[in-house]
């Protein structure tokens, strides 16, 4: 297995698992506060409470955790399309890469670029993202 692949794998396990739903009734019990993420207790509770199932708000889960994954390596990736919408034109003089490093020395070995297109074919499911059934509303 490629250096890039083994990334994408460990970013795999960041994602939450469609298969495991039992978070759900956890989180639900969370009570609301003013820290950050503070509404995600009430939120799920309330998605809930409104009849989806705890296997559906999972699956939702692992869409949104897989868009931001890959949204974050295409942006590790891509760094002069990542100032856009900034005003300060010092960003600009920016930039970054996401670089194997030696174990030993703690030096750059070489830099992993692509993350982002070889994401989707590591889904640990092998389904590549795709519903187990088609959705129809």
């Amino acid at each position: 297995m490629e250096n890039i692949e083994i990334f994408a794998r460990g970013v795999w396990e960041c994602i939450p698992d469609e298969e495991d739903s039992s978070w759900v009734r956890n989180i639900a019990e969370l009570p609301g506060s003013t820290k950050p993420a503070g509404d995600y207790g009430p939120i799920i509770k309330e998605m809930l409470s409104r009849g989806i199932s705890a296997d559906t708000i999972a699956r939702f889960a692992k869409i949104v955790g897989y868009e931001t994954a890959f949204g974050l390596c295409y942006h590790l990736g891509d760094s002069t399309g990542s100032y856009e919408n900034f005003e300060d034109d010092e960003a600009e003089e920016l930039d970054w890469k996401l670089y194997l490093v030696d174990p030993v020395t703690d030096e750059p070995t070489g830099a992993l670029s692509g993350v982002h297109e070889v994401l989707l074919s590591m889904d640990p499911t092998g389904r590549q993202m795709r519903p187990k059934t088609i959705v129809e509303c």
